[in-house]
């Protein structure tokens, strides 16, 4: 499979569905991810957070852990993300020319206004992509229920997913204890529902046999 992942922000990838990529480039697939903002932000009293040219270096670090190539965009910093069609074209340019078979974007209802964004520039990408998986990176509740149903075993690719997600060392130093107490107990619970000790999860919106 060529697949390519279309997030907001550098971790993303790392956070939902790391074990899975990892796995999936042992198995000898080929995995792309897209980035779509710079990962930089700032908070409300005016303190920026991230240095783009930092991230960027975390997330080849952490790209070398999990085996995949990294895309970035950098169409816009954090919350300043907006659906526009030349982003689409783009998505398809990157879809056309890595011969994707298989997409991962987060799910439409995450409750992070970017994640829901780039959800929704990649999904108008994938009329012509037979796979397409939605994962969730946001841990807060939102009006919509993310329902996986495909489930990776990720037992044992669960240590890189962490290496990988530590690679992220200004965003780890702030959140990390959430983001390892986040991918501990959702591995544990979709494990339990897919019958192995850990897993990742993912709704299907198609996949063609």
């Amino acid at each position: 499979m060529n697949i390519l992942f279309v997030g907001a922000h550098h971790d993303d990838l790392e956070v939902s569905a790391g074990g899975s990529v990892k796995r999936w480039v042992e198995e000898g697939h080929r995995v792309y991810s897209a980035i779509l903002t710079d990962s930089t932000w700032t908070g409300p009293d005016g303190t920026p957070f991230r240095d783009a040219e930092k991230v960027e270096e975390y997330c080849q670090n952490a790209a070398a852990v999990l085996g995949y190539t990294q895309i970035s965009r950098g169409y816009a910093h954090v919350f300043e993300l907006s659906y526009t069609d030349d982003k689409v074209v783009d998505l398809l340019n990157i879809i056309g020319r890595n011969k994707i078979d298989t997409l991962v974007t987060i799910f439409p209802g995450d409750a992070h206004r970017d994640h829901r964004t780039a959800s929704e520039i990649a999904l108008a990408a994938t009329r012509a992509v037979p796979q397409v998986l939605l994962t969730r990176v946001s841990w807060n509740s939102s009006p919509d229920l993310f329902r996986p149903r495909f489930f990776v075993d990720i037992t044992n690719q669960f240590e890189a997913k962490q290496k990988a997600i530590r690679c992220y060392v200004d965003e780890y130093a702030r959140t990390g204890a959430l983001w390892e107490k986040f991918i501990r107990s959702t591995a544990e619970l979709y494990g339990l529902e897919a019958g192995c000790e850990l897993a990742e999860g993912f709704e299907v919106l198609k996949y063609r046999y």
